[in-house]
């Protein structure tokens, strides 16, 4: 179980998170909504164990997950972040590869096939990560975090600048990932995929969770007012798509 206990985050004395008490366990898919500003990518962040909160602390198996070496942190949770910075002129290959750090990067060929292929990026293993568009790059991104095999995988907004089709099989490749019994986390704001794949949410606000639980319990028409500034209408639910089996 990953654990947020009191967690707080500040910089040059702005709190961009604070009071932030959540559990995480393996086998769910996890959904974090909020507007812009509201301390996602800064709570992922936290989690993740690159960022070290101004208060609190985040727990890994009871035990606080700073305490592991960096090598330890990497093969226990992935992050992928939602504008990945590349500013080396590596192969498309070379950055998936990169995930396999924690382990040694040496005979793992399959594993990168396996996960490009997972992404639909194989075709791009040779391409200069510099010259692709932002959704190719974010699905290599997930590809390298795949090939870590680390059991939380953290995504902040993984179908930002994807097309619908490769919205929809992300969203399935998570959904599948939580069934193996991994621990997901996603920011988005997409809450019609966030209803529809996900187990569990929790919607921050100005940098506090005002509520966490199943997404229709906690998504109330009040709660969209407040924390939106959006008054639901009775097509809220919008129709969805699949990719041809």
């Amino acid at each position: 179980m990953l654990e947020a206990k009191n967690i707080a985050y500040s910089i040059d004395g702005k709190m961009l998170v604070e009071n932030i008490n959540l559990s995480f366990f393996p086998g769910i898919l996890y959904g974090i909504l909020g507007p812009n500003g509201s301390g996602k990518s800064t709570l992922l962040k936290t989690l993740s164990g690159i960022w070290n909160p101004t208060k609190g602390i985040v727990k890994w198996k009871g035990k606080p997950l700073l305490a592991r070496s960096r090598k330890q942190i990497s093969s226990t949770i992935s992050l992928v972040p939602q504008n990945p910075q590349v500013h080396f002129d590596f192969t498309v290959a070379e950055m998936v590869r990169m995930g396999r750090y924690p382990y040694g990067s040496k005979h793992c060929d399959a594993e990168i096939e396996k996960a490009l292929n997972t992404v639909d990026a194989w075709h791009l293993r040779k391409r200069s990560i510099l010259h692709l568009s932002h959704g190719e790059r974010k699905r290599v991104y997930i590809a390298r975090a795949l090939v870590t095999e680390s059991p939380i995988l953290l995504l902040d907004e993984p179908e930002a600048s994807l097309d619908i089709k490769h919205q929809l099989e992300i969203w399935k490749l998570l959904r599948k990932l939580a069934e193996q019994d991994k621990t997901i986390i996603v920011t988005n704001h997409d809450l019609a995929a966030t209803q529809r794949f996900c187990d569990e949410v929790a919607i921050l606000n100005q940098g506090r969770c005002v509520c966490h639980g199943q997404f229709d319990q906690v998504m109330t028409p009040q709660r969209l007012l407040e924390v939106f500034g959006v008054v639901e209408s009775a097509n809220f639910r919008p129709i969805t798509f699949e990719t041809p089996s």
